[in-house]
């Protein structure tokens, strides 16, 4: 930023107010400095819109009649003395006084301004942090409670290994994974045999002593299914879950001399 000196210098460059070696120093720093530069630039069109401004004026008539009066014998030469007015003598030094306050309002308002955008691109940047800080945390808030979520999910959760009760097919093992909650879950077994066509597996979830049907399923070559599954009725509480062997399309209560899988 530009000292109070260094605009007072400019300001009597462009007035043509320096010595010679002022001029000689000002310019030289001016040749440095680019902010300097755009200052006189600045200063240069407001004195030449202020020299615009200032009227012409005409000399008074009685002052061309009286230069002819005394030019006219062609023998005598006389030399008009010069003379100023009052008005002419202190006009110049008028305009330059006006151009100086000129300058330096001009350069007071420009200070205040740089001030007052300083100011503001401050303020712009803290609002900016706060924005980004408010961002963050709300971030982390959810971040928060979808992890809560999910802890309370997983609470709710119930894990069942389903082991082999058969063999001719002893390495049959299935996990079923419970949501009481929700009153749905997903069943996954491997290695159960392949049952005739008129044949199904149904699942059951035990609550309390009671059996609760929760869906019939095929298995094909490969020995492995995944279902989701969702009881007939309502489950208080999963204790036990079971995998029977049934007439195709399921029954109503297990068949338990066919039972294949039961979880401990």
């Amino acid at each position: 930023m530009i000292d109070e000196r260094m605009e007072e210098q400019a300001s009597l460059h462009v007035l043509g107010a320096l010595s010679d070696t002022e001029a000689y120093e000002f310019k030289k720093a001016m040749k440095a400095d680019p902010e300097l530069q755009a200052c006189v630039a600045r200063l240069s069109v407001a004195t030449g819109a202020l020299a615009g401004s200032v009227p012409m004026t005409e000399p008074p008539p009685q002052l061309r009649a009286k230069i002819l009066a005394q030019v006219a014998p062609a023998q005598k030469t006389i030399s008009l003395p010069e003379r100023k007015s009052g008005f002419a003598l202190w006009l110049p030094w008028s305009l330059a006084t006006c151009l100086a306050l000129l300058c330096l309002l001009f350069f007071a308002q420009d200070t205040r301004l740089r001030q007052t955008i300083g100011e503001q691109e401050k303020q712009i940047y803290n609002l900016n942090s706060l924005a980004q800080s408010l961002s963050a945390a709300t971030n982390n808030l959810q971040q928060t409670v979808l992890a809560l979520q999910e802890t309370n999910r997983l609470a709710n959760l119930k894990i069942a290994m389903l082991n082999s009760l058969v063999s001719d097919a002893p390495k049959a093992i299935a996990v079923s994974l419970w949501d009481n909650q929700k009153q749905n879950g997903v069943f996954v077994a491997q290695n159960l045999k392949a049952l005739p066509a008129d044949r199904d597996y149904e699942l059951w979830v035990i609550d309390g002593q009671k059996p609760v049907a929760a869906g019939v399923f095929h298995m094909d070559q490969s020995g492995t299914i995944r279902m989701d599954f969702k009881p007939a009725q309502f489950v208080n509480a999963a204790g036990v879950f079971a995998v029977t062997e049934e007439i195709k399309g399921g029954v109503v209560a297990p068949t338990l001399k066919n039972m294949v899988l039961a979880s401990n």
